[in-house]
């Protein structure tokens, strides 16, 4: 059994309700769900079934570390590594944003094995980049792992700290000399660095799958009958995921 774990923004507080129904609608194997976000969910957003933290009770870094184009995306940076490194789940996790809803029943664990789901692929060299710095780590699979989901397995993370020989608070601080000297306002995937570690040093231990998703946003925010009417619009068309960004 997995719990699930989201991340979410004020300015998609009011979708997390549309969210929550599509997971109980369509994945199963679950047990608790754990929203965090920078501020307090307000009480007309919360739901109940979903247990809410505050991402500085979760994890505590020093991100004022942070420098030139990486500061500029500090919040980006933060969600990766509460990702990585959150404290508030069981020790296998399934990672989800807010704005992502589930169109039809997703198959999260099968005969006991997990899947990474892969969408649209893509091939951002400053990531290979700093895996490579960070853990001598190329990439091992010919396919992004970069999707709307990701499950994770603390121990295979925790093994990754070994192979370094250092603490999460250590990884970090190794992590932001190499993020600062990149100097890239996207120079880190954790998806990109769990997948490729886990397919080297786990090999067998994921199914790897194709998942139909749907990148879709405006530039405001989204208001309930806003998302009503989207979810509405893919309820019959092909995708396993739609997303609803908000992007401002």
């Amino acid at each position: 059994m997995f719990d699930i774990l989201m991340l979410s923004a004020e300015k998609d507080f009011n979708k997390i309700k549309f969210v929550y129904e599509s997971i109980h609608k369509n994945i199963e194997g679950f047990d608790k769900i754990h929203c965090v976000s920078n501020i307090e969910v307000d009480k007309g957003s919360k739901v109940s079934g979903i247990e809410y933290h505050i991402d500085e009770d979760v994890l505590d870094f020093d991100f004022s570390k942070f420098k030139g184009n990486v500061l500029k995306r500090k919040g980006w940076y933060k969600q990766q590594y509460i990702k990585l490194f959150q404290n508030v789940t069981s020790q296998e996790y399934l990672v989800i944003d807010s704005d992502v809803f589930f169109n039809r029943k997703i198959e999260i664990i099968k005969d006991g094995k997990p899947s990474f789901f892969f969408g649209r692929d893509q091939h951002h060299l400053p990531y290979f980049e700093f895996m490579k710095r960070m853990l001598d780590l190329d990439r091992v699979h010919n396919y992004s792992f970069i999707n709307e989901i990701m499950y994770f397995k603390k121990e295979y993370i925790q093994f990754m700290l070994d192979k370094l020989n250092v603490n999460y608070n250590e990884f970090f601080d190794l992590s932001v000399d190499i993020l600062n000297d990149i100097n890239h306002d996207a120079g880190m995937s954790e998806y990109e660095l769990y997948g490729n570690f886990v397919t080297k040093y786990f090999h067998n231990s994921y199914d790897y799958k194709i998942i139909k998703s749907y990148l879709g946003g405006k530039y405001e925010v989204w208001n309930d009958q806003d998302v009503k009417n989207y979810i509405k619009v893919f309820e019959n068309k092909d995708y396993d995921i739609i997303s609803m960004h908000t992007w401002i």
